[in-house]
């Protein structure tokens, strides 16, 4: 697969639009929900919240695969098995951050909502959302 194609110019404009939603949800979320809860279990819920978020947002506006029903359940489990992975690099990185680094909780969801979205768009563009060739 060629680079350009990996990062079409279009298809990237819509990731970024959307991807910017997905990380002031997952922030925003994750300040409000903390209010209430200890900060690895608010994180964790901002992620769940975030992953059902991004994938009805990839799927219809940036990546617009149409699956039939025996596509889409394949479709499904290959996203939760590449966001579960980023969602578990997210959650244990903010621990690490946190509890290993001394860093500031806000600061550490900052640094690994980075990481997380370049590593969700390779998976979803790769892995997740694959264009069948015609």
């Amino acid at each position: 697969m060629k680079i350009d194609t990996v990062f079409e110019k279009k298809e990237a404009v819509r990731y970024l639009f959307w991807g910017i939603m997905t990380v002031l949800l997952n922030f925003f979320s994750y300040l409000l929900l903390k209010q209430f809860l200890v900060y690895q279990f608010a994180n964790l819920c901002s992620i769940l919240i975030t992953k059902v978020f991004a994938y009805c947002t990839n799927k219809k506006f940036v990546f617009q695969t149409t699956t039939n029903f025996k596509e889409q359940i394949r479709e499904i489990m290959r996203y939760i098995l590449g966001r579960g992975t980023t969602g578990i690099v997210d959650f244990l990185g903010l621990i690490f951050l946190v509890n290993v680094l001394s860093m500031d909780d806000r600061v550490g969801k900052i640094i690994m909502i980075v990481i997380t979205t370049v590593l969700n768009y390779l998976l979803g563009k790769v892995y997740v959302f694959k264009k069948e060739e015609q």
